[in-house]
């Protein structure tokens, strides 16, 4: 087994230390769960503005372009912001400690405020028609995803507990569901970083293939909502690989993803009393979680879009109305929610530029072979399994 001084011991997308009390409390910012520098030594403000400075930017730049993008290149202003991130920050000579606060504060700041703004574009009586539908892919996904890495893992030579991780990133939030279940059975440096890093690494390669397969395939909106929401590893990456698709897919494949989230908490629960079960004799790190210990790990932006979606069902976010306006609007009235959706898309495609600016490519590509080849197979198969069933269904 490799050892853990052949890995970057930092998260690639945060630079948090995984295995630091930080990390653990944050659930990995990957998710936008919110994240606080430790307390003695906290940030002064002025270490955030060059990151934030050239996130904006980027994301500036990203808006503008795009509207000039030809039609056979099918990409969004945030999957630009990316890309375009990622470019300069393993292409050209990067000062990564100076633009790494800014970019990490908007990450776990930024990224929690957008999801819920974007709940204001769903009308929740979706769910009267295909919230079944909805539960059963994500159902699915968890499940499969978890049993195939756990039997697939064995057959290439993964160890168990890091194939059980990587069953649990990919089939509910990428870094967040392996930092949350990794002290439940008792994971080591090696397990963690093992799987962090083919996640975060596959959790890319999702993003863009499942862009391809939107502008490829003729594949009508909720259906490509339900494919990224059940398939893609994090909030941030669905968010933006479905709304390129169109503002009806994005919603859907956010209502999806966050379900998923949801799952982290009986996902969570029914681990440790399986492992509890076969590992009596361990005790110490394996604590016994509760239901309502848990729900801590089960980021606050899931209640709001949650909230956000609700209000809007009902027509409760106010209008702008502008009368007698010598602004050149062509409407007197503009739609509240429409507002509020495209504030969230703006700080995703901010948020975006954030998390490429971290992407540390050399970092990611030294992660195990078999983790990520475990990891490509289980997100193809899940793919394919969720593929096959949108058509046929």
């Amino acid at each position: 087994m490799a050892r853990t001084s052949d890995f970057a011991n930092n998260d690639p997308f945060t630079g948090l230390q995984l295995l630091s009390d930080e990390a653990y409390v944050s659930l990995g910012s990957m998710e936008a769960v919110e994240w606080s520098a430790p307390e003695k030594k906290a940030t002064p403000w002025r270490d955030f503005v060059p990151g934030f400075l050239l996130a904006a930017i980027l994301a500036g730049a990203a808006v503008l372009i795009n509207p000039l993008m030809p039609a056979s290149i099918p990409v969004g202003a945030s999957v630009l912001a990316l890309v375009g991130a990622i470019l300069i920050r393993n292409a050209l000579p990067f000062p990564v400690a100076t633009f790494v606060p800014g970019c990490r504060w908007i990450v776990s700041k930024v990224i929690p405020i957008a999801i819920v703004a974007l709940g204001a574009g769903l009308n929740l009586a979706i769910l009267a028609t295909d919230g079944l539908r909805f539960l059963g892919y994500i159902v699915a996904a968890v499940a499969l995803s978890t049993g195939l890495a756990l039997l697939l893992g064995r057959w290439i030579g993964v160890r168990h507990i890091t194939a059980l991780l990587i069953g649990a990133g990919t089939g509910i939030c990428g870094s967040s569901a392996i930092l949350a279940v990794a002290p439940v059975v008792d994971a080591e440096e090696d397990d963690i970083l093992l799987s962090v890093g083919a996640i975060n690494l596959v959790g890319l390669i999702a993003m863009f293939v499942c862009i391809g397969l939107g502008a490829w395939f003729p594949i009508p909106a909720i259906d490509f909502g339900i494919l990224t929401g059940s398939t893609i590893h994090a909030v941030p990456t669905v968010a933006a690989a479905a709304f390129d698709h169109s503002p009806e897919a994005g919603q859907t494949a956010t209502l999806v993803k966050l379900g998923r989230v949801a799952m982290l908490v009986p996902f969570v629960l029914v681990v440790s009393a399986v492992w509890r079960r076969r590992h009596q004799e361990k005790t110490g790190a394996s604590a016994k979680p509760t239901a309502k210990g848990m729900m801590k790990f089960v980021p606050w932006f899931v209640w709001g879009f949650t909230a956000t979606a609700l209000v809007g069902t009902l027509g409760l976010i106010p209008d702008l109305v502008f009368s007698d306006s010598p602004l050149p609007l062509s409407e007197a009235t503009l739609s509240g929610a429409s507002l509020l959706a495209k504030a969230g898309k703006l700080m995703l495609t901010l948020a975006m530029a954030a998390i490429g600016l971290q992407v540390g490519l050399k970092s990611m590509l030294r992660t195990g072979a078999r983790a990520v080849l475990l990891s490509v197979v289980v997100w193809l198969i899940v793919t394919g399994f969720v593929g096959v069933m949108l058509k046929f269904s």
